[in-house]
């Protein structure tokens, strides 16, 4: 394509000003003024500025942990990013995300990732969110060749080419997995091979060439603007530097790293506009003057910048929460199964909110009935039929969230967690915080829970307590059809990402549902059953069986209180306390795995805020250290029942 003179020198400009910066910084780390890991991208930078050339500041990117040169090419404020890498409080991130993490929302920036891989994933569901809210915006997804042996990689070429998602995967061949050459991790000779498997076009282009890069992207940013879905664009280049600052360059050659000196992009763009007569010598020297200043004045900015304040240290886990609380219910009741109370939260939310969406496995149709009938409803572009691809599944609600979406993600059964456990530990817990609260990240991950049905180790297991320990994630945890309805409005309300437990045991255990429009708060504690002698606390499934052994030692004039925490964080420890304070004693009930479970916790609480009220030892009800067996005797024998709930209240009220 033509291209104008002032669009030629911005291209150079731009260029420049991601290598002085690289050079600074590598000065700078070298000189101990730059804390933590530094990945620079010098002799990259034809990529970058290529790519992010044709972008509108709406567009989105995502990138990697070698992510200054994106950044920058994207519009990112010098200033502001150099801060960040110093860790100070005027940087992008308040310097909590530093060289891997920065984001900038504003500019479409959706964040470098220390991850590699995982801004694949992010990307998918971007360009999901543009399709389906038809915005026209288009995603650049950067990533490393390495990343294209990753399954997150895979997940999200296969998910973008089934549903045409407007998504650029941009590849920046550098020949190195970090130390190890690219041909010693694959057989395929290029990246670009690889996107044939799943029906996606791509190219291969000099990455040295910024105009080569531009043309190709621009290509691709129009067939992915008109519908066409995603392109794999394989850029070869070459890192001048190490795969970080301060490693050794043992693996390579003095040779190899001269040769791709030799192919300078900087410098051939520059020597190709003094030959045509596009621009002279002076013009660039003009150029390289002003980028030099705007450099050198962002490290006196980054120096002179205060570091954050200790105190702040853990802001932005956690957004604040729009609303002010429960919204009263109808003294109108239907009786209703929880499956059935979950789908009518789910379609009265969708109805309200048009940003609502559902993907997951089989969602059409509706695992257990639970989201039977809405595609019908909503059509299939908020209610996602997904491969099985929990990876992809969580990671793109990651991006859906990020970009304008209020996504709920189901995973078909508990125990597949374990295979999406980057985008929910690594991305949707930690993106707010590691942004210093730029990134809002309303989302809900549905799945099921729990054991009963002979469905043996890997379709059985009770994790929430698992994910309790991950700092910004909501994690709820019905036992009634009311709960289950009211909670999980207010989960998709929410501006955190909330992790959904419904026991399948319970789906379709009957109950009392309010009419019209209500919600449950979360870290809200429920007294099922008020007592006096021995507080029980339950959770999911186990709420209901402490509920039956109550009423079995009510005849005996053994009172027992059953509270339901219904949201295990946040947890409201006050109503627990206070319910010890006044029997005395205390039972803890879950059908997860003993230790470190969800009962350790509360224990934990009682045992230092009301140890003095304690008239006997904690008593903790939960599944043996163990998988959960097949045999229906052996899982019988496994699983927590009313007996055992019965035995450790008698121990603690001596009965």
């Amino acid at each position: 394509m033509s291209s104008s003179k002032q669009q030629l020198l911005e291209l150079y400009r731009s260029m420049q000003r991601i290598r002085r910066f690289e050079e600074r910084v590598s000065e700078q780390f070298a000189a101990g003024k730059i804390p933590g890991f530094v990945h620079l991208c010098i002799g990259q930078e034809g990529v970058a500025v290529g790519a992010c050339a044709g972008l509108g500041p709406d567009d989105f990117i995502t990138s990697t942990h070698r992510g200054h040169g994106h950044l920058i090419a994207k519009g990112g404020e010098l200033d502001k990013m150099m801060a960040e890498l110093y860790g100070k409080e005027t940087g992008y991130c308040r310097g909590r995300g530093g060289s891997m993490h920065i984001v900038d929302v504003g500019l479409g920036i959706l964040g470098a990732n220390g991850i590699v891989g995982a801004g694949t994933q992010i990307a998918a569901g971007a360009g999901l969110s543009s399709k389906v809210r038809e915005s026209g915006q288009v995603v650049v997804c950067f990533f490393g060749d390495d990343a294209s042996t990753e399954g997150m990689f895979h997940e999200s070429m296969n998910l973008a080419a089934l549903w045409d998602l407007p998504v650029i995967f941009m590849c920046e061949n550098n020949l190195y997995g970090q130390f190890t050459p690219y041909e010693k991790h694959t057989r395929v000779p290029n990246v670009a091979e690889k996107a044939r498997a799943y029906g996606v076009p791509s190219t291969i282009v000099d990455g040295n060439d910024v105009l080569a890069v531009r043309d190709a992207t621009d290509e691709a940013a129009r067939r992915a603007r008109s519908g066409g879905g995603p392109t794999l664009i394989e850029c070869k280049t070459y890192r001048w530097h190490g795969h970080m600052e301060g490693d050794v360059y043992a693996y390579r050659t003095e040779a190899e790293v001269e040769e791709w000196k030799e192919k300078c992009p900087i410098a051939g763009l520059r020597s190709r506009l003094i030959a045509e007569g596009v621009a002279s010598q002076e013009e660039f020297d003009g150029i390289d003057e002003e980028v030099e200043a705007a450099v050198g004045a962002a490290i006196e900015f980054a120096e002179g910048s205060p570091d954050p304040d200790p105190s702040t240290a853990t802001e932005n886990v956690y957004a604040v929460e729009p609303g002010s609380g429960a919204i009263p219910e109808s003294d109108e009741v239907d009786q209703l199964p929880m499956a059935m109370a979950i789908q009518q939260a789910l379609q009265e939310e969708m109805e309200r909110d048009e940003s609502v969406v559902i993907l997951g496995e089989d969602v059409a149709i509706g695992v257990f009935g639970v989201t039977a009938g809405l595609i019908a409803k909503f059509g299939e572009n908020r209610v996602l039929d997904t491969p099985i691809s929990e990876n992809v599944i969580a990671g793109a609600a990651v991006g859906a969230a990020m970009t304008g979406l209020r996504p709920v993600a189901e995973i078909e059964f508990g125990d597949f967690l374990t295979c999406c456990m980057d985008p929910i530990i690594n991305q949707m817990a930690k993106l707010r915080f590691m942004t210093g609260g730029q990134v809002r990240l309303p989302l809900v991950i549905r799945t099921n829970t729990g054991s009963g049905f002979s469905a043996g180790a890997q379709h059985s297991q009770s994790l929430e307590a698992l994910l309790m320990h991950i700092p910004g994630l909501t994690i709820a945890a019905p036992s009634t059809p009311r709960d289950a309805k009211g909670l999980l409005r207010t989960a998709i309300r929410s501006d955190n990402p909330v992790l959904f437990f419904e026991h399948k045991g319970i789906y379709f255990n009957p109950g009392g549902v309010p009419r019209g429009e209500f919600t449950v708060p979360f870290g809200s504690a429920d007294v099922k059953r008020p007592g006096t002698d021995v507080t029980v606390v339950a959770i999911s499934a186990m709420v209901n069986k402490a509920l039956g052994v109550a009423e079995k030692l009510a005849e005996e004039g053994i009172s027992v209180e059953v509270i339901d925490p219904r949201t295990l964080v946040p947890l409201d420890t006050q109503s627990i306390v206070e319910s010890v304070e006044k029997t005395g004693r205390l039972v803890i009930a879950e059908e997860g795995c003993i230790t470190g479970g969800f009962g350790a916790e509360v224990a934990a609480v009682v045992s230092k805020q009301a140890f003095d009220h304690l008239d006997a030892p904690i008593e903790r009800v939960a599944a043996p250290d163990s998988p959960v067996p097949f045999a229906p005797g052996l899982e019988g024998a496994v699983i927590p029942g009313e007996d055992r709930i019965e035995e450790a209240i008698r121990a603690v009220v001596g009965g």
